[in-house]
């Protein structure tokens, strides 16, 4: 079978936006290039699956940007269909 995994570790995105990771990024990712760069990604038929890692619930004790995460990860997938 040819296609492809897409393996996203969230300390890829930028650390204003996601402190609640193991290697914090001061220039990474805003949810808006993450989405650019997923979108096409996600809408190849040759996408076999999505696996999401690096997110640290203990350090996001309020849960404040896990939410904010699962809500802005869950627009782009949405935005596919």
């Amino acid at each position: 079978m040819d296609g492809f995994w897409i393996h996203l570790d969230v300390d890829v995105l930028n650390d204003e936006i996601m402190p609640a990771v193991d290697s914090r990024t001061p220039d990474g990712l805003w949810y808006s290039e993450l989405s650019e760069l997923l979108e096409p990604l996600l809408i190849s038929d040759k996408a076999t699956g999505l696996q999401i890692t690096i997110l640290d619930p203990d350090l996001d004790p309020s849960g404040y940007y896990t939410k904010e995460f699962v809500k802005r990860i869950c627009e782009t997938i949405n935005s596919v269909k």
